[in-house]
């Protein structure tokens, strides 16, 4: 944020109601409020990190191309600069305060940081963007051999803070209360109590990695889901910039150094290769990412059945191992990889539901919420987006038997009436339970025939 200011500096955080405090066309809202502390969290210990800097973070409420050139013209700071993001929407941000730079010379300088990338690239990132392959597998290996890491910036050692007019108030954080909603109460079923921030997500990085030793054998433990040390859960925090992809990567190089190195430390790499991938391909594909029939251009119809999303949101199909996962997001903001794969799967391939349903619905629960991959991961479920290989569905049954063998998940999560408590927790209406909304084979065989009849630019 400091380096290379030749004056004082001051941080600034506007909280846009567009982005975070609206309600979608569906119905909910699009941040919701696990989400939102978990962010509000995050700026109260960026704020309490800069202070230690000596400087500050001014907080302001509304749309960032209104509010950052009146605070410029307050604080009579003379230059703007702000990293640019790959989404679309931040992007269309950026192009309005350009103009407003552009048509007020008095505003001073507004300079965009190139998007941050985890390999050093001689070129802008848009660049890499434009020449990059539908397939995330020819990516990888090219990247991996010809690019290197990029090392994380340095911490500040101060903010240089100077005189700024005393009229400019540094004003309080908006709590949760102040923005109308309401305190979510914790689950101690969850995988772990998330605290948003920086400090936060560090104490994570390094009780994970190296006072729990859990990266030595992540590749085999990673499909997991239950229990806090199964994954590196670093993701809420990677979403929100309080965890540079940079710096646990050069933690997994440090931990391959100074312990072991084998294909589990290489896998979190390959998992940060993923974010960098989609986060790259919503840069090269921007809108067509979130419409229907996704950059591969597959028209896809969907009976968009209300009451099949429902039950799917609220964890009620019937099937154990979607309504664990969707039960443990609603009651966390939390849910494994496998999980995630597993209920957009049903989603979109056995309940015949627009995929960007889903994909609003985590934009809403996740902590982890992060637009690049959020998207870019449903479109690659739905079939409609990056690394297409034919038909691709999961058979939401079988996983949950080879996954969660003994029902131990489903049943964490299932403590109801609806708890597959018998023989066969992944199919309890073989122990007299309710059948599932759908046909959980034969509905997949749909979805098949569906795909197969939707061939991509018609």
């Amino acid at each position: 944020m400091f380096e290379g200011l030749a004056g004082p500096a001051l941080g600034v955080w506007v909280l846009d109601p567009r982005e975070l405090l609206i309600t979608n066309a569906l119905g909910f809202p699009r941040c919701g409020d696990r989400r939102l502390k978990f962010l509000l969290e995050s700026v109260a210990d960026l704020r309490a990190q800069l202070r230690g800097l000596g400087s500050e973070l001014l907080v302001r409420l509304g749309e960032p191309e209104s509010v950052l050139p009146k605070l410029m013209r307050e604080t009579r700071a003379n230059r703007l600069r702000a990293v640019e993001e790959p989404g679309t929407e931040e992007r269309a941000v950026e192009k309005r305060l350009r103009r407003a730079f552009a048509e007020d010379a008095s505003l001073g300088e507004f300079d965009l940081l190139p998007v941050e990338a985890l390999f050093e690239m001689d070129d802008d990132p848009r660049a890499a963007a434009r020449e990059l392959p539908e397939v995330f597998s020819k990516w990888r290996r090219k990247a991996e051999k010809h690019l290197e890491f990029a090392l994380p910036d340095a911490m500040p050692t101060s903010g240089r803070l100077g005189g700024w007019p005393v009229e400019v108030k540094a004003r309080d954080l908006p709590t949760l209360t102040s923005l109308g909603r309401a305190e979510p109460a914790y689950d101690p079923r969850g995988v772990l109590p998330f605290v948003g921030g920086e400090s936060a997500g560090l104490q994570r990085l390094r009780q994970w990695v190296f006072a729990g030793d859990h990266l030595r054998g992540y590749k085999e433990t990673r499909n997991g889901m239950l229990g806090e040390a199964y994954s590196s859960k670093f993701s809420p925090w990677l979403a929100l910039g309080c965890l540079s992809p940079r710096l646990v990567v050069q933690e997994t190089l440090r931990y391959e150094s100074e312990r072991t190195a084998n294909d589990s430390t290489y896998w979190l790499r390959f998992e940060l290769l993923w974010r960098e991938f989609f986060r790259l391909y919503l840069l090269k594909h921007g809108a067509k990412l979130f419409r229907r029939e996704g950059p591969a251009d597959r028209p896809l119809d969907y009976a968009n059945r209300p009451q099949h999303f429902e039950a799917w949101t609220s964890g009620g199909t019937g099937v154990p191992m979607v309504d664990a996962n969707l039960r443990e997001l609603a009651a966390t903001g939390f849910m494994s990889n496998r999980g995630r794969q597993n209920v957009a799967s049903f989603l979109a391939k056995n309940l015949d539901v627009d995929w960007r349903w889903g994909a609003r619905w985590f934009e809403s629960q996740l902590l982890d919420y992060d637009v690049a991959s959020n998207w870019g991961n449903w479109a690659y479920a739905a079939g409609v987006g990056a690394d297409p290989r034919g038909f691709r569905g999961f058979d939401v049954i079988g996983q949950g038997k080879r996954y969660d063998e003994q029902g131990a998940y489903v049943r964490h999560w299932l403590s109801d009436e609806s708890s597959p408590n018998g023989r066969h927790p992944h199919e309890p209406w073989k122990d007299g339970g309710p059948n599932p909304i759908v046909d959980v084979r034969r509905s997949l065989a749909d979805a098949e025939a569906r795909w197969g009849q939707a061939a991509p630019g018609h």
